[in-house]
């Protein structure tokens, strides 16, 4: 028992040593052992002993703090449904971009946390070696998590000034949601929606050369350092093999397109170097039960990765702006004179003039459900706004590479006048380039018929982030000239194709990077 009290009493002094600003006096760790691949956008934060560890941006398009963004997630493989089957999971971020209209985002952890970064919070500062850069495993779920409790102590007491804030207060660590996780493994926004939901994340190069999976090809059945190999498409390292992570939630089974209602252990995500390429994905997601026989369970290639979240309502700003959000999520959209006709006041109505009180319950469940159907059908609305804004963005896009194309035959003409057939190939492209103007006219003017234009305003800058995130250059000019031509058509305005055409045409330089 002696024993015992002064190993715990030598680790809160050890602890206490840590929590002051004297640990960020230490010498600073090798660059190889923390951020072996720098980049420019990394977001590095310190560590006790002269560590740091690194994060990566996932930018979540959102228009305010309750939007989010509906993902598929999940397998539709059949030897895995019963746990993976595809499913709608939704996923936000909690910091908003002062620079950026219309972004928001949270932080994951580059790499696995490694050995040295666990054992730097533990008490007592570590040898600094390279086996330190191999990723830390043989921990316990509860061991995950209090790490990071710790870990975001130290921070809030030594570096708050280096966390990203929001409403002005810092953000804080800990271990990512499944969905977090998920999301930013299959490469967020910066990959189309086709790509995403394919059982992992593109790997041009070949497997061996993104993730450590078992065989002789690749991780040779042990574990390897941090940052070996190459990164998905938001620049994070082994989220895929070397080792399993573990994330916040409990393990559901899956009910075909949701989870189950019971929870279990907890849940593993990524697979690890046992895992066998064939069974790599990043829907994988196995159970972890914390207990065996022998008391709190440990497994030699499960560790874990962490993100940097800001709270939900990190504000008394921010809770009012909530609340306001919140009561205009079922607003149907009917004006002031209409509101006779609008179900969630009528039901709202109601449960106010009863005296029942088993009545009146029941009258505001029904209320509940028919707000839950608006919401679900304003998120649908916005959603085919996005997609008819994007379609729209495309054939203009098309109309301008028609152009180029055209203007390549006619100077072919030139030099070869007597060619009948590059004359019908010109005739034929001008008429595929008209037809194309005018199916780009019908969809601008019905998107300004269909949706708001808030709505499209929201989604079209949505739209941009989403463009930006993938890389895709020359977009931003076209989403805005839709913008506007449908704001306009919904106010009667014609779209006219000989001003839309010259107004193209004078943005082409922008568009296609000439």
């Amino acid at each position: 028992m002696t024993t015992e009290f002064g190993r715990r009493v030598a680790q809160v002094a050890a602890w206490s040593c840590l929590s002051t600003g004297s640990a960020l006096a230490q010498a600073p760790w090798p660059v190889d052992l923390v951020n072996p691949k720098p980049a420019t956008d990394d977001v590095v934060l310190p560590m006790p002993c002269g560590g740091s560890m690194v994060f990566r941006r996932v930018n979540v398009p959102s228009a305010n703090a309750l939007d989010d963004r509906r993902v598929m997630l999940g397998n539709p493989e059949a030897r895995f449904a019963y746990a993976e089957n595809s499913r709608s999971d939704y996923v936000g971020g909690g910091f908003s971009d002062a620079k950026v209209k219309g972004q928001r985002y949270y932080l994951i952890g580059k790499y696995e946390v490694t050995a040295l970064q666990f054992d730097a919070v533990s008490g007592t500062c570590p040898a600094v070696n390279p086996d330190g850069r191999l990723p830390k495993t043989g921990i316990t779920w509860s061991e995950a998590a209090y790490f990071s409790g710790r870990y975001a102590d130290w921070l809030a007491k030594n570096a708050a000034a280096k966390l990203p804030q929001e409403e002005g207060a810092p953000g804080f660590v800990r271990l990512p949601t499944e969905a977090e996780w998920e999301f930013a493994a299959r490469g967020g926004v910066a990959v189309g929606e086709t790509v995403f939901e394919q059982p992992a994340f593109a790997m041009p190069e070949g497997p061996q050369r993104y993730a450590w999976y078992a065989g002789t090809d690749s991780s040779n059945n042990e574990l390897n350092g941090i940052g070996l190999l190459k990164p998905n498409p938001l620049g994070l390292y082994d989220v895929l093999g070397n080792a399993g992570e573990f994330v916040l939630d409990a393990f559901r089974l899956n009910k075909y397109s949701r989870l189950h209602g019971q929870a279990g252990g907890y849940i593993v995500k990524g697979g690890d170097y046992r895992t066998a390429l064939a069974d790599l994905r990043s829907a994988a997601r196995t159970e972890y039960i914390p207990i065996d026989k022998n008391g709190e369970r440990r497994d030699k290639a499960t560790g874990l990765r962490l993100v940097v979240v800001p709270g939900a309502l990190p504000s008394a700003t921010r809770l009012q702006s909530v609340r306001s959000l919140w009561t205009g999520l079922a607003d149907s959209g009917v004006s002031a004179s209409q509101s006779l006709t609008d179900p969630v006041k009528e039901v709202e109505a109601l449960a106010k003039a009863t005296t029942d009180p088993a009545l009146k319950a029941r009258i505001e469940g029904v209320g509940n459900v028919i707000k839950a159907n608006i919401q679900a059908r304003n998120e649908q609305r916005d959603r085919s706004a996005r997609s008819e804004i994007r379609v729209a963005a495309y054939l203009g896009r098309k109309i301008l590479e028609d152009g180029l194309k055209i203007r390549a035959q006619e100077m072919y003409a030139k030099v070869a006048p007597d060619d009948k057939k590059i004359r019908a190939t010109i005739d034929a492209s001008k008429e595929n380039l008209d037809a194309t103007l005018n199916y780009m006219i019908e969809t601008v003017k019905q998107i300004g018929l269909d949706y708001p234009t808030a709505t499209t305003a929201a989604q079209g800058e949505i739209l941009k982030r989403e463009f930006e995130a993938r890389s895709v250059p020359g977009y931003t000019p076209l989403v805005d000239l839709v913008m506007t031509r449908s704001q306009g058509a919904r106010t009667g305005k014609p779209v006219s194709k000989p001003e839309l055409l010259a107004e193209l045409t004078s943005m082409e330089a922008k568009v296609l990077n000439k």
